[in-house]
């Protein structure tokens, strides 16, 4: 079994965990459905970010702490179904 996956195929997983966080979320489970959003979309930022050849913090924080306030906003929902 290999050791470690390539950039390439993380953001292709995250991407695909979006898409169906998004499916969830339309379904009815809002609260899991922004979870996954959050976690999968904080992902993908971080493995674009380690790819970019051009470090600029801003390109980092902003994505990353809209990601943790809908987090955040997730699990304050008032009615968890």
């Amino acid at each position: 079994m290999r050791e470690s996956f390539t950039l390439d195929q993380i953001r292709r997983f995250s991407l695909i965990a979006v898409l169906i966080g998004v499916v969830i979320g339309v379904s009815g489970a809002v609260r899991t459905g922004s979870i996954i959003i959050s976690l999968s979309a904080s992902i993908f930022i971080l493995a674009r970010y380690s790819q970019s050849q051009v470090k600029r913090g801003i390109e980092l924080v902003l994505p990353i702490t809209i990601c943790a306030l809908l987090f955040i906003l997730a699990l304050s929902l008032p009615d968890a179904r």
